[in-house]
C-alpha cells in the first residue's frame, strides 16, 4: 500500500500542476513570477525537492537505494506524511487560486489570509515540508536525507524572502495576519 501511495501522489503532483499551467496559459494567467532569492538558491531547492521526491518515485517502484533498513512502521508514516503533505499542497493551491505562481507574482494579487491560510502562512510549503519528509524516510538513504535537507533550508529562505516582499506588498493587513498566523503551524 505504501508503494501505491508514493506512485500515486508522485504523478498526482505534476498532473495537478499540469493542469494548472494549463488552466492559467488558457485564461492568460502570467505563472511565472521573479526568483526572491538567488537564481543558484532557488534552482538547489527545486532540484532537490524534486529528486527527493522522485528517489521516493523510483523506490516504490522497486529500485532500492536504501543503505538502512526502513522499518515497515517508518515506511507508513512516510506515505502518510507523503500523502498528507499533497493534501496541504492541494488546499493550498485551491485557496490561492490564481493568484499561484513559481517566484514572486508579476500581477496585483490580494493577501490569503482564509481557509488553509488561516491555519499557516506558508501551507504550499509546509506540503512541501511534509512530503520531501515522507520521501526521506522511505528512501532510506544518506545522500536523499543531505536533499532533504538542502530542499528545507532554500525553501526556508525563499519563505524568508516571500515575506518580505508581502510585508512590502499589503503593509499593515499582512502584518496583522503574520501577528495571529504562524509561518508554518
Amino acid at each position: 500500500m505504501t508503494r501505491i501511495v508514493f506512485i500515486a501522489v508522485f504523478l498526482g503532483f505534476f498532473v495537478l500542476n499540469t493542469l494548472q499551467e494549463k488552466s492559467f496559459k488558457a485564461r492568460g494567467l502570467e505563472t511565472g513570477g521573479e526568483r526572491p532569492v538567488a537564481k543558484w538558491l532557488f534552482a538547489l531547492a527545486k532540484i532537490s525537492t524534486l529528486l527527493c521526491w522522485a528517489a521516493a518515485f523510483a523506490q516504490a517502484l522497486g529500485f532500492n537505494m536504501r543503505i538502512i533498513a526502513v522499518p515497515p512502521a517508518f515506511e507508513t508514516a512516510a506515505a502518510a506524511l507523503f500523502l498528507g503533505g499533497f493534501g496541504v499542497l492541494c488546499l493550498a493551491y485551491r485557496h490561492l487560486g490564481d493568484a499561484n505562481a513559481t517566484g514572486l507574482p508579476k500581477a496585483a494579487t490580494q493577501l490569503r489570509t482564509s481557509g488553509i491560510y488561516a491555519w499557516s502562512r506558508n501551507p504550499l510549503y509546509l506540503g512541501l515540508y511534509l512530503m520531501t519528509a515522507g520521501a526521506v524516510i522511505y528512501c532510506g538513504c544518506a545522500v536523499i536525507l543531505v536533499l532533504g535537507a538542502a530542499s528545507a533550508a532554500g525553501h526556508h529562505a525563499i519563505v524568508l524572502a516571500e515575506e518580505k516582499f508581502l510585508a512590502s506588498r499589503f503593509g499593515r493587513d499582512y502584518e496583522a495576519y503574520r501577528a495571529h498566523t504562524r509561518r508554518y503551524l
